[in-house]
């Protein structure tokens, strides 16, 4: 039997801030509060299949970690076959139950347990530098010009994205990229329906169309800002 969906873009429409939730005792929320006047503090990196990469202290940051588990044989390039194999190794991390299909309650745990500053960051609570007065209530971008996160592909796959007003980075202008993969718009993300986003969002990155995703093309688009309109 099918759950029920309630995407993330409606809780937030009807003021439910409460929806969100603390996250569970073993996913805490870790936001780097260091920085200097002179560099931007790292943020969080959200991989294109929605991935989260947090800044750790001693490890790589978070945009090179994604990338160094991507590029499987360590050559400098991701070519197609690796991303479809990140993004599927991720869809099974998310699939909870293991039936081969995100349902809703799965969205709503990802959302919830694995990336709980999507929920910050539309509310509001997720100031992009540390000491920013928090956005007031109708008056913060989410960067995606919809009103926040969406339930599915709106025909608008989002331009490329880096450090904005927002609280994360991301390759891809996509406010969520689990739910922007339900093309079908029913609630259930079918692994077809992924690889369909997955070869959808490798397209958009291969701006040379070559088949391979560099290091330092990719690492380029962080530096563009994120585009508001959708």
């Amino acid at each position: 039997m099918k759950g029920i969906f309630v995407p993330l873009s409606v809780i937030v429409l009807l003021g439910a801030p409460a929806a969100f939730g603390a996250p569970a005792p073993d996913a805490p929320l870790t936001i780097d509060t260091s920085h200097s006047a002179d560099a931007p503090r790292e943020r969080l990196f959200l991989s294109p299949s929605g991935e989260p990469f947090r800044p750790q202290p001693g490890a790589p940051e978070p945009f090179e970690a994604w990338f160094a588990q991507a590029d499987a044989n360590h050559d400098g390039v991701i070519d197609r076959a690796e991303f479809r194999a990140d993004a599927t190794r991720f869809f099974k991390r998310v699939d909870t139950n293991g039936d081969g299909m995100i349902d809703g309650f799965e969205v709503a745990a990802y959302e919830r347990n694995i990336v709980p500053e999507l929920g910050d960051e539309a509310e509001g609570r997720f100031p992009a530098d540390p000491g920013e007065a928090h956005a007031q209530d109708g008056d913060h971008d989410h960067g995606g010009g919809d009103g926040g996160h969406h339930g599915g592909r709106d025909g608008g796959k989002g331009g490329h994205g880096a450090p904005g007003p927002r609280g994360l980075t991301q390759l891809l202008d996509e406010p969520e990229p689990v739910s922007g993969a339900d093309f079908e718009l029913d609630g259930h993300i079918t692994f077809a329906e992924w690889m369909r986003a997955t070869d959808q969002r490798f397209d958009l990155l291969d701006t040379a169309k070559t088949g391979r995703l560099t290091h330092d093309q990719l690492k380029a688009l962080l530096l563009k800002p994120l585009k508001t309109g959708r």
